[in-house]
């Protein structure tokens, strides 16, 4: 599989799995700040399911777990955002080299979603590929714009704005229909919360104010009964590491060092 790995070779390893659609881009910014101390290693799960179609966690572990192996890492801290988040908890709860979890942008289960019911209907992957072809790109961008908190601009983030349009005509098509409709059963029949209670290891939910695809209070109350730490991001959506990478940063730093 596609990675990156940055940073210090002495310093704690921290791994960051990436949403869909999304790419290794969207942890660029907390990446650059965090390589001066830590060993940062940012993994490319975009293909991962594409050709079995089996996109469940479980199913998405098998070749990182392959790379902690090749790679001999341990005590490993490991970031998912949105959809990399059930791929972080699966990877904590069958990997000895995993010593704590961070969850970004993601809710337990689709409860305290705001994803209309018909999206699973619609979002199909005829209905994406034929977006994914003629969408112009800035009609992708201005799709996606709700997704960040009200004042945020993407050149706040250098190079966002052209990897949200690759990173859109580069998904795979059943992987975006998963995510707005059996997904939504795989959650339902296995909360998130659920799987933080089963862990005996940390973790920490972090979730912005202004995230419109899931309710930030419902979501980290959820997580706090479960027993994780929890952080609210004041000013991001649902990506705070892009929004405000500097906060997201310092809450990492605490969470890797003094947990």
């Amino acid at each position: 599989m596609l990675f990156l790995d940055e940073g210090s070779r002495t310093g704690p390893v921290i791994v960051f799995v990436h949403g869909i659609p999304g790419s290794i881009v969207w942890f660029a910014g907390v990446a650059e700040r965090l390589a001066g101390d830590y060993r940062v290693i940012r993994v490319d799960v975009r293909d991962l399911g594409a050709e079995s179609g089996d996109f469940t966690a479980a199913a998405r572990t098998a070749p990182i777990l392959a790379l902690f192996d090749e790679l001999d890492l341990s005590q490993v801290t490991v970031v998912g955002h949105s959809f990399g988040a059930e791929i972080a908890l699966e990877l904590a709860a069958v990997s000895a080299r995993v010593a704590r979890v961070v969850v970004i942008g993601q809710a337990p289960d689709y409860h305290a979603a705001s994803i209309p019911t018909v999206a699973k209907w619609v979002v199909r992957p005829w209905t994406v590929r034929l977006a994914q072809r003629w969408a112009p790109s800035l009609v992708i961008r201005l799709a996606n714009r709700t997704v960040f908190a009200p004042r945020f601009r993407y050149q706040s983030a250098p190079g966002l704005a052209d990897a949200m349009v690759r990173d859109f005509r580069a998904a795979v098509p059943a992987g975006l229909a998963y995510a707005v409709g059996a997904r939504a059963d795989d959650f339902a029949a296995r909360p998130l919360d659920e799987r933080v209670a089963a862990l005996d290891l940390p973790v920490l939910a972090v979730h912005g104010r202004h995230d419109h695809l899931y309710d930030s209070t419902a979501t980290l109350n959820r997580y706090a009964a479960a027993g994780a730490r929890t952080h609210l991001v004041e000013h991001a959506g649902h990506s705070p590491q892009v929004e405000q990478p500097d906060e997201v940063v310092a809450v990492l730093r605490e969470f890797v060092d003094k947990v």
